[in-house]
């Protein structure tokens, strides 16, 4: 799992510009908070099949980043929504 976490981290630095200075062990952190928390609203999802959660988790870094995890739930909170019912429509579908 750190290894996805790890190339998550060089996609984060190019998209969001973020600057050399600040460590990995920083982003590495955000990332680990950032999948449980998307673990604990959707569980069973993976970072390689399922691009809205990758998404989410790198937008969640941003906002860590910024300190304003507050915000990315506030502006997410329908996406998140959208992607849990998805899920459970595949899930029921498999069934």
């Amino acid at each position: 799992m750190t290894l996805e976490l790890e190339k998550l981290i060089t996609e984060i630095r190019q998209d969001y510009q973020i600057p050399p200075y600040f460590q990995d062990t920083g982003l590495m952190r955000y990332l680990e908070e950032g999948k449980a928390r998307l673990d604990f609203l959707n569980p069973g999802q993976s970072l390689d099949d399922d691009y809205t959660f990758r998404m989410l988790l790198k937008n969640y870094v941003y906002y860590a980043y910024h300190h304003k995890v507050n915000e990315w739930e506030d502006n997410y909170k329908a996406l998140i929504l959208s992607w849990q019912m998805g899920s459970e429509v595949k899930t029921h579908a498999d069934a």
